[in-house]
């Protein structure tokens, strides 16, 4: 049952009670001829403002019929509705009661104050509206379903299950109306009379297995495990390939850790046609993601996919799934080629592409990665990440000018993706750095810490490159000290908070931190030895700063020509 059904009512309100014919009397009994020509002139002006969505003319209009005939229901309801609709909810309110005691045989005026009761969390009394509507109206099915709807979200399940009574003496037994009454009864704790009310549906509807599979569930639920397995083994008697009854029998066995029934009957149901095979694939996720309540082993999970290889190799779900069993065994490649024929066969299945894009970064196969982004654009020009992956794998081959169109298409495509639009503009950033754009790139890297300013990798490259060219060092070394703040074992973010320090002059805290990197990296690189012997050599340590060159100089560097100078001269240049 759907909550929104009362709302969905007012609507219907506002549309009757403008046709509702008894208008005219409740306009005309009391007033003269003057009077009622100038009231009903201004209810229609009021109801025209009203359709047009100028409320606040029908407000004065409908007002102005209040001034001529106070007692008026009609022009009650009018700015009761009005009033609702704008979540003034005490002044409609007494409003609608005023246009209920005018004239209780309204049917909507009481639906009104129903639905404003409602709104105001008077959910009881507007459940003793709906009562005495549908005493006027028992043909009125709606409005059953609505006051069981309103019992049931303020938790009366009593309440609630009584009004459905009602609604079955007046329509019979039907099935929304008793799985509510289940779901009701349970909530009550009562299955006895949960089961009786599957009994009644099992009686009138005795074709259709899925009642008894129900009732058989319920009895498990409650403990009452003999009842259920009897009325499982009945329905496998009458159709030994019901694939349902399969499942429900495999999960009971597993969740009495009988392994070996479990184990058949879950074959069992995966060889049955009669359930869809993406019903199938969502049980094997399940016990692959549950493995400590399902108890499943790799080798059984393993022999299931098999099983559904070999009798449904054509069926695109069964070959994802395998991609992801591929997956979950290191099996990278193979899994990679599983996506690729899918992708042979279905082009349109934008999760797939993602999947490959995936697979080709982690496998580092830059030509894939490369050519199928650009083909999964050509697809889905709307989707931001084949362009990132696009732009990534030209940075890899170092050809920047080529990366920054699909890094820039990819932004104007993350407005409501800000994380995936703050990488865009860090290998935007990146991009620009490395092809001498340089502010422009520090435009990019402003852009991301403007989304997160946590974003350390950001931190840490931007204070980097700043200390390279020495400009703004007091804010490079905030940010390098907000990186090392956050991972203080990452030997890279400690080089750069080192380099700015020696940048600003501060030779002896430079000495600590480059130390510390080196210390901290498993095979420190020439540019980290280099450092360090340019710091040692500004603490005046020209020994120990010539050993740590010749180190670098040994690691490897990009460019060794200064190095080599510095060898040679044992002198740092100013």
């Amino acid at each position: 049952m759907k909550r929104g059904l009362a709302l969905i009512l007012v609507f219907f309100v506002v549309v009757n009670a403008f046709a509702d014919k008894k208008k005219k009397v409740e306009t005309t009994q009391e007033l003269d001829e003057k009077s009622r020509l100038e009231f009903d002139y201004s209810f229609m002006e009021g109801v025209k403002d009203k359709i047009t969505g100028n409320y606040q003319g029908a407000l004065g209009w409908f007002d102005n019929c209040l001034k001529i005939l106070p007692s008026s229901p009609v022009a009650k309801f009018e700015i009761a509705g009005i009033l609702s609709a704008n979540n003034d909810l005490n002044g409609a309110l007494q409003l609608a009661r005023d246009a209920v005691a005018g004239n209780p045989e309204n049917m909507w005026y009481k639906i009104l104050l129903a639905n404003i009761l409602q709104k105001k969390s008077m959910i009881e009394e507007a459940c003793q509206i709906y009562a005495d509507i549908i005493s006027k109206y028992p043909n009125r099915e709606e409005f059953y379903l609505i006051e069981a709807d309103l019992y049931t979200s303020v938790e009366k399940w009593q309440k609630a299950i009584d009004v459905y009574d009602r609604y079955e003496e007046q329509y019979g037994i039907t099935e929304p109306v008793s799985i509510e009454k289940i779901k009701l009864y349970t909530k009550l704790d009562d299955s006895k009379k949960a089961s009786n009310e599957l009994l009644k549906l099992i009686r009138k509807f005795p074709d259709r297995s899925e009642y008894l599979s129900l009732l058989a569930e319920l009895y498990f639920n409650y403990n009452q495990d003999k009842k259920g397995l009897q009325i499982l083994d009945r329905l496998l008697k009458a159709d030994p390939e019901n694939g349902f009854v399969h499942l429900y029998l495999a999960d009971y066995y597993r969740s009495k850790k009988q392994l070996k029934p479990a184990d058949e009957h879950t074959r069992s149901a995966l060889l049955s046609d009669r359930i869809e095979n993406g019903y199938k694939i969502q049980y094997i996720l399940r016990l692959i993601l549950h493995p400590d309540t399902t108890l499943v082993s790799d080798t059984e999970l393993d022999s299931y996919m098999e099983l559904l290889l070999q009798k449904y190799s054509d069926d695109l779900s069964v070959r994802a799934l395998h991609s992801d069993f591929l997956k979950k065994d290191h099996k990278l490649s193979e899994a990679k080629e599983e996506l690729e024929y899918i992708l042979s066969k279905d082009r349109n299945n934008y999760l797939i592409w993602e999947e490959l894009l995936l697979l080709c970064n982690e496998l580092s196969d830059t030509a894939c990665l490369k050519n199928r982004s650009i083909e999964a654009i050509n697809y889905f020009p709307e989707q931001p990440l084949p362009y990132a992956f696009a732009g990534i794998s030209f940075m890899i081959q170092n050809n920047f000018r080529e990366a920054i169109p699909f890094l820039q298409k990819g932004v104007t495509l993350t407005d409501d993706k800000v994380a995936l639009k703050s990488e865009f503009y860090a290998y935007l950033a990146d991009c620009y750095y490395s092809l001498d754009s340089v502010q422009e790139a520090f435009k990019m890297f402003d852009e991301v810490l403007k989304i997160n300013p946590n974003n350390i990798l950001v931190l840490n490259n931007y204070a980097y490159y700043l200390s390279l060219r020495n400009e703004n060092l007091s804010l490079a070394e905030k940010m390098s000290s907000k990186a090392v703040s956050v991972e203080s074992d990452n030997p890279t973010y400690l080089d750069t908070y080192a380099w700015v320090l020696y940048k600003r002059g501060n030779y002896s805290q430079a000495k600590f931190y480059i130390k510390l990197a080196i210390e901290k990296s498993k095979k420190p690189s020439g540019v980290l030895y280099e450092h360090y012997g340019d710091i040692l050599y500004r603490n005046g340590d020209k020994e120990q700063a010539m050993t740590m060159w010749k180190k670098a100089l040994e690691a490897g560097t990009d460019d060794t020509s200064e190095l080599e100078q510095k060898i040679e001269t044992g002198v740092l240049p100013e």
